[in-house]
């Protein structure tokens, strides 16, 4: 009997700990190390706080629109298996703080902005963590230019990352959206409208195109003010690596950006050869930031954005930048591909999104900005506007309604869901800052770039 007892005893752990492995599995580093961010270069406040019994207080010195309280944690056994969360209660509001399963170490929690000085009151309670009595340090950022409205771009580098990124954000400025692909390659296909291969991917570099034109009216960004730079999707790399040499497109075929190019209506629009160059694509943005003259331009953060057209993207924005000859403003940096795992920010549709991970102090950053929404769950209009986000058009069949429902049923069991309707649909948008000033210097740049070769 005792040995029955025992084997089964046995099987449950390993049936535990293989479960452990496939859950944890998917971050892709060590969840017990602790976050580790350059903070003595950027422009901050820190306040020392006590904790107690997951509560504390501290006096808030000034106004400020971004903060974090620096937290040791430790997950407890159910948060090996369900997905640890922290919630941040204060006077006014109650969010929530997803983190990894298994965590263990130092973690940044949101602080959602109130805007008094004096002093706030803030709980914290663990879900699946532990968060025991101990002095703790709250950092607090400010970025007053975007209290009102300014002039900023958004680049996207293919049709919907300016949304993923920053729609909430972007609906309340003066903004223009520059996508930079027609976003033509990629799993969704329309193979089954299209016989042959090269109209198909033609077909949805258009209908793409057309979203990242149209779906920015949802946040009362005008035609006038969405352009497509029709650039080839997935060659931004051979671009760079052969700067006067054109690409064509891999897969529709196409050589001439004006195939994808000609459905724009903006003014702001630069006229092109039609060649698709690194030269090209550098001098099209500059003509833009020339005229449209922004405060601030968000952009992918090249080091912790895996994608490589999100990478270059942004350095040919650098570039652009450096051509101009711009010192007064900012980038806006966000990641949609974070390196370490395609799951970030972690936690369910409407939670918070902490800055993404650093163990080494190998991000610079002048600040942060995390922008909280009032309506955040209106994003969810914008991303279902476009059509790459959606279900592929196969599922309007019978035998892919089934493949799709046996796919997502597939995913949902893995707890692999990696939807933006999950990550992106979120209460903030945060973003780490750069002044334009700082793009001057090499050591900011090589890390802004990380290990891209």
């Amino acid at each position: 009997m005792f040995k029955k007892v025992l084997i089964s005893l046995l099987s449950v752990v390993c049936i535990l700990a293989i479960a452990y492995q496939v859950l944890a599995g998917k971050y892709k580093y060590d969840v017990t190390q602790n976050y580790q961010y350059a903070l003595s270069s950027s422009v901050h406040t820190a306040v020392r706080v006590q904790i107690q019994q997951q509560k504390f207080s501290f006096n808030s010195p000034e106004k400020w629109d971004t903060g974090f309280i620096k937290l040791d944690v430790k997950s407890n056994l159910a948060g090996y298996f369900a997905e640890p969360f922290v919630e941040v209660i204060n006077e006014n509001s109650r969010s929530v703080l997803t983190l990894e399963r298994g965590v263990s170490g130092e973690r940044y929690i949101n602080l959602a902005p109130i805007q008094k000085e004096g002093i706030i009151n803030v709980q914290l309670i663990g879900h699946h963590v532990t968060i025991k009595d101990q002095q703790a340090k709250v950092i607090l950022f400010n970025t007053p230019e975007l209290a009102k409205p300014v002039k900023l771009i958004v680049i996207s580098p293919h049709p919907d990352d300016a949304e993923i990124a920053a729609f909430n954000l972007y609906a309340q400025h003066d903004s223009v959206i520059v996508t930079i692909t027609a976003g033509e390659a990629g799993a969704h296909t329309y193979d089954e409208i299209y016989p042959e291969k090269k109209q198909h991917y033609q077909a949805k570099g258009k209908i793409r195109v057309w979203n990242s034109i149209t779906t920015p009216l949802l946040a009362g960004v005008s035609p006038e003010k969405s352009i497509n730079l029709g650039y080839f999707d997935g060659t931004l790399m051979q671009m760079f690596q052969h700067k006067v040499v054109a690409v064509n497109s891999q897969y529709s075929g196409i050589q001439d950006v004006n195939y994808f190019r000609k459905q724009n209506i903006s003014t702001l629009t630069p006229e092109t050869s039609g060649k698709a160059t690194w030269t090209a694509l550098v001098s099209d943005l500059e003509k833009i930031i020339i005229k449209f003259q922004p405060k601030f331009i968000i952009t992918p953060y090249p080091a912790i954005d895996a994608h490589p057209d999100h990478k270059l993207s942004t350095i040919a924005v650098i570039e652009a930048i450096k051509l101009a000859q711009l010192m007064d403003g900012k980038l806006l940096l966000y990641t949609n591909h974070l390196t370490y795992n395609d799951y970030y920010p972690y936690g369910q549709q409407g939670g918070l999104v902490p800055p993404p991970p650093d163990f080494n102090q190998s991000l610079y950053f002048d600040s942060i900005y995390s922008f909280h929404s009032e309506t955040p769950k209106e994003k969810i209009f914008a991303l279902d506007s476009m059509n790459d986000l959606r279900l592929d058009t196969r599922w309007l069949t019978v035998s892919g309604a089934f493949k799709v429902f046996a796919n997502t049923l597939f995913s949902q069991l893995l707890l692999k869901d990696k939807t933006y309707f999950r990550k992106a649909v979120r209460e903030n948008e945060i973003f780490f800052s750069i002044n334009f000033s700082s793009l001057y210097k090499q050591d900011v740049m090589n890390k802004l770039k990380g290990n891209m070769k």
